[in-house]
């Protein structure tokens, strides 16, 4: 495809060149007039057949070109249309002077009056820039240019048809029709050139096309003009380089919808950039020069005409002044839009600045506030890192002291952690304080149980259960201050209910009337004898609940013998607090044996 493009266009460029050597140059005699005369006819319809034919020429999803926007592809077939109905007027002009004939107005007027309306339409159809706030200053520059090409028309042509003498009538109106359709194409020329600096228009294609397109109009234009004005004149001459501008312009623009339809579409950083590059450019664009360029022949077309003394001048004078009046007032309201939006602009710049510097104000304190967070988590962090390693060293005492912050309820946590560590360690030490006094209480209680004095260990004074199970087992009842303070001590620090702690003793315990030692109902049980029934030895078994005579004065127990223990009788105890406790054994719980060796 890219290979067959190629050839296309090459030819068609080669088609044109060698009409205007041929017409320019006068080679062969009769075949450039032959090849003069039919130049328009055959540009006509290679220009309007590929332009028709590529924007019907349907567009695969695969392919890598530019979609059509909007109504642009209509826009681009109703160009097409109406350069093939030009040729259609041409091809009867031909059989017109053929046979003879120059008729006006005739058949062939038909298709030349049809091509500028399609044409204009067509044009005015094609994709809109993304410019809306230059919309205003767009249509007063074309209604600058506009103004200026009709002024001039009238002043080179449209003044002198109209001032020809002779009734209205249709030749008349044609005659009128052509130079203003022409200026009116030019116009819509200049409007396209003006507001192809959109998005739309950066592509490659949309570009390319749209320059095709302005030269090709140019060329028609400026040989129909010209047509115009010998014609008015008398002084045309038939296949000369005036009548090259039809066929040239015409297949120019056929290329133009060529190259449109089938140029490769431009990448999205490449519109970008150049969207870029528009915007970073503060000088005026060349085609924003043309209304003025059209303002300043204007002014010299005013003053030639005032310069002149023709009769024909001085009438086509009072139309010149007024239409450059009105194109002199668009251009004086198209500057004082352009102050006023120039002022809007500023003021908006300066609310924008303003905005931007209380926006980086906020940045800067919103970078103070961050920097100070920072700051203060890496120091909160740094914090709990030291007490996390005190912990681990060993010091429970160490504590995390935030207050505030999104790192307080870590701290708590930590500091929940390490009071639950230091209870537990305290939890041990105390659980190996309660194990040595119990074992060393054990080791008291067997010596006792082989005759030795009953002395309460050391280890055990402090020790606030072993002190609840002596004096419940009626073996202490009291002791000096300095017991009572270290046991409340004691308890203080473990969180126990304080009880009165009592010195050791040493005075001996009463030895036993019998030979062998009675086992102590709490720490040693009692074995039946062999000689008493199941029955008995069942009841023996059953724990003994009698209340025990609690400690004398000087912390020992003295132990009745179980011979001296009589069923159903008061037995006496001594009185330790000053109150006479009584009480009557159970003969089933309070039955004890002598131990069987």
């Amino acid at each position: 495809m890219f290979m067959l493009s190629r050839t296309l266009i090459k030819t068609i460029i080669w088609i044109g060149v060698a009409m205007g050597v041929i017409v320019v140059l006068h080679l062969g005699g009769v075949f450039a007039l032959r090849v003069g005369q039919l130049a328009p006819l055959i540009g006509a319809f290679i220009g309007g057949t590929l332009a028709f034919s590529s924007a019907c020429f349907p567009r695969n999803n695969s392919e890598k070109t530019e979609k059509w926007i909007g109504f642009e592809q209509l826009s681009w077939m109703l160009i097409g249309f109406g350069i093939i109905m030009w040729g259609i007027g041409e091809g009867f002009w031909r059989y017109y002077v053929s046979i003879g004939q120059t008729p006006f107005p005739s058949i062939a007027d038909a298709g030349y009056s049809i091509f500028p309306l399609l044409a204009f339409v067509g044009l005015l159809l094609l994709p809109r820039p993304d410019m809306r706030t230059k919309r205003l200053v767009l249509l007063m520059d074309c209604l600058i240019s506009m103004g200026s090409l009709l002024a001039l028309s009238w002043y080179l042509l449209l003044g002198t048809l109209a001032q020809a003498p002779g009734e209205a009538s249709l030749g008349k109106f044609l005659g009128l029709y052509y130079p203003t359709a022409d200026t009116a194409l030019i116009s819509c020329v200049i409007f396209l050139l003006l507001r192809g600096q959109g998005r739309a228009y950066q592509s490659t294609a949309r570009r390319v096309s749209l320059l095709l397109v302005g030269l090709g109009l140019c060329f028609f234009v400026t040989s129909d003009f010209l047509f115009n004005v010998q014609n008015n004149a008398g002084t045309y001459v038939e296949a000369t380089w005036v009548d090259l501008g039809w066929p040239l312009g015409m297949m120019t623009i056929g290329l133009a919808a060529y190259l449109r339809r089938f140029l490769p579409a431009t990448p999205e950083h490449v519109i970008r950039e150049r969207m870029q590059q528009g915007f970073d450019e503060k000088s005026f664009n060349p085609p924003q020069f043309v209304p003025y360029a059209l303002l300043a022949f204007l002014f010299l077309a005013l003053s030639l005409d005032v310069l002149s003394n023709s009769p024909g001048q001085q009438a086509l004078r009072p139309v010149l002044l007024f239409a450059t009046l009105s194109v002199v007032g668009l251009v004086i309201a198209r500057q004082v839009f352009t102050i006023s939006e120039n002022k809007r602009l500023t003021q908006q710049q300066a609310e924008a600045l303003e905005s931007l510097e209380l926006a980086n104000r906020r940045v800067e304190e919103q970078a103070y506030l961050l920097n100070n967070y920072n700051v203060e988590l890496e120091r909160g962090i740094e914090h709990l890192k030291d007490v996390q390693a005190h912990l681990a060293n060993g010091h429970l005492r160490v504590r995390a002291n935030l207050t505030h912050g999104v790192l307080m309820p870590l701290a708590a946590s930590l500091n929940l952690m390490a009071d639950r560590i230091t209870r537990l360690g305290q939890s041990s030490a105390y659980a190996e304080r309660l194990t040595r006094g119990l074992a060393e209480l054990s080791r008291a209680f067997e010596r006792h149980m082989l005759g030795e004095p009953f002395i309460i260990p050391e280890s055990c004074v402090d020790l606030l259960e072993v002190n609840r199970l002596l004096v419940a087992m009626r073996m202490r009842v009291g002791g000096p201050p300095s017991s009572l303070a270290s046991a409340s001590k004691s308890a203080a620090n473990t969180g126990q209910p304080m009880v009165t702690p009592l010195p050791p003793s040493s005075m001996p315990i009463q030895p036993l009337q019998s030979s062998l030692p009675t086992p102590h109902p709490m720490t040693q049980p009692t074995r039946p004898a062999a000689h008493m029934p199941q029955t008995q030895q069942s009841i023996n078994r059953l724990p003994d609940t009698r209340p025990l005579t609690p400690y004398n004065s000087i912390g020992t127990y003295p132990v009745t013998p179980a011979a001296d223990l009589q069923p159903g009788k008061e037995q006496p105890r001594p009185d330790v607090l000053g109150i006479r406790q009584r009480a009557k054994v159970n003969p089933l719980r309070t039955i004890i044996h002598k131990d069987e060796e």
